[in-house]
């Protein structure tokens, strides 16, 4: 057998007498065979020791890893990690499965068993391992998967038991697609991320929160579901631009809770059997809550028989609640406690114990709803708001009539509940099915309708006028002096 030449193909006597073309043409297939090789990267088969082989994998290269209990490993390394068949990590105290330190990773296909809450047996962790404690943060959650990187993908995964089960900080661009977190304390803890993406999800027993983001903007969670959690299924606590579109909140505490948080988009999800389906708690400046299902929200374990579909709380005001269904609830729909300058629009809210129901609140505009078949269809109290424009609200407990038969009702609509003052001036007839106004249409209705000034509670008791302080009372010190009263003449009448 002739040895094997180690010159380059175009230094060959056929290359000198064929001419040039053939040269370069082996020499372009040579470059792109080895500019594709170098893009694409390795792939290495990993023992028992996935470290060992990521201290000598090379970035872009891809690691298989078999079947059957694996040890634990830091990903330092752009790199894909793929787990076959049932490769299966172990986290421990203080030490998770998988962390992650590097841009641009991807890991897939592990079972991970987690470990969960125990302070004593951290305590005696790092009594027993004083090294281990240098420099790090000692309140740190016992994590499946610790991520300090951007731009991690996390596919197929399934973690259990877990304190957290994916805990990043500083973590943009994270991408988790079909994976599963079951009975952990929190299956997803995110802190300070941008651009992270959610989607074929399943979030069940947490015994705090399914996924739990803090001061997290542009975030995706979509087609997912979030079951069983003792807390909220999805907290986004001061959180902005975010997406929460086609997902499932059922037997949650709280389905899904926004807090202090603006511009999200909430679309298209299903909320039952839920203490509360959607509440929204001292979040402002247009989240819209649109095309939802809120059905059977109703935890008799906590309070008999009470469960709310949608609420707005705490001072949440300018937000757009709009074509909702809310049924078989004890609220459907509820606002209460300072909420103003809110459109609820093109809702259907049907044999909930409150169609709707506002407590003390004021210039928020209701219109173009249909309530219907509910033991009090609409309920306001110590609250002045709005419930028409062109249009009022549909109420199968309205008798009054429309001679005109313009779907308008003669008589104005009485809004039940202790002290009440308001009215609905143009009641529907007929059920409204023409909810298609678009939101910066909404937006205008409110600001031309609302009319009500400041509560009390919302007046400061002084202001800075003109270099001077003015103290304003909320109580009147004195009985009230009309301009046109007269002294009363005692003799008049007598005589």
């Amino acid at each position: 057998m002739q040895p094997m030449s180690t010159a380059w193909p175009w230094s060959s006597p056929a290359c000198a007498t064929s001419g040039t073309r053939l040269c370069r043409i082996i020499l372009i297939a040579f470059l792109a065979s080895a500019l594709f090789s170098s893009v694409q990267g390795s792939t290495i088969q990993a023992g028992l020791d996935i470290q060992a082989a990521i201290s000598v994998a090379k970035a872009g290269d891809t690691i298989l890893v078999g079947p059957g209990d694996q040890n634990s490993f830091e990903v330092d390394k752009p790199l894909a990690i793929v787990g076959q068949g049932e490769a299966v990590l172990h986290a421990a105290i203080q030490k998770p499965a998988i962390k992650i330190i590097c841009n641009g990773i991807t890991i897939s296909g592990f079972k991970i068993l987690g470990v969960g809450k125990d302070t004593t047996a951290k305590f005696n962790y790092y009594m027993e391992n004083p090294a281990a404690a240098a420099g790090q943060r000692l309140d740190q959650p016992n994590a499946a998967i610790v991520i300090s990187a951007n731009d991690v993908s996390l596919k197929d995964m399934i973690i259990f038991g877990s304190q957290v089960g994916v805990q990043a900080e500083n973590a943009d661009n994270l991408t988790v697609q079909n994976t599963t977190l079951e009975s952990c304390d929190a299956g997803v803890s995110l802190s300070h991320c941008r651009f992270c993406k959610f989607e074929g999800c399943r979030f069940s027993n947490c015994r705090k929160y399914g996924l739990n983001a803090e001061q997290c903007d542009d975030l995706t969670i979509k087609n997912s579901s979030i079951v069983n959690s003792a807390n909220a299924g999805l907290l986004l606590k001061e959180s902005d631009q975010c997406q929460v579109q086609d997902n499932v909140f059922s037997g949650n505490y709280f389905g899904l809770s926004l807090w202090n948080s603006s511009f999200n988009q909430v679309r298209r999800n299903r909320a039952d059997h839920n203490y509360y389906g959607i509440l929204i708690t001292d979040s402002s400046n247009s989240n819209t809550i649109a095309d939802n299902v809120v059905e059977e929200n109703s935890r008799s374990e906590i309070v008999k028989g009470f469960g709310i579909g949608i609420s707005l709380q705490e001072n949440s005001s300018c937000n757009l609640v709009i074509r909702n269904t809310a049924t078989k609830n004890f609220n459907g729909l509820d606002v209460s406690k300072g909420c103003k300058l809110n459109a609820v629009f093109g809702n259907n809210a049907s044999d909930n114990s409150h169609g709707i129901r506002l407590n003390e609140n004021r210039n928020n505009l209701i219109f173009g709803n249909n309530f219907f078949n509910n033991n009090i269809n609409a309920y306001e109290n110590a609250s002045l708001n709005i419930w028409n424009t062109t249009i009022g609200n549909y109420y199968s407990d309205y008798h009054g009539k429309d001679e005109n038969g313009d779907g308008i009702g003669d008589q104005p609509y009485a809004l039940p509940g202790q002290d009440s003052k308001s009215k609905d001036f143009r009641p529907l007839s007929e059920p409204y099915r023409n909810a298609s106004l678009d939101l910066a249409t909404l937006k205008d209705e409110v600001k031309r309708y609302a009319r009500y000034g400041p509560a009390d509670d919302e007046i400061p008791p002084f202001r800075m006028k003109g270099g001077t302080i003015v103290i304003s009372s909320r109580v009147p010190t004195s009985p009230p002096k009309w301009s046109d009263s007269k002294p009363l003449d005692i003799n008049g009448g007598l005589g």
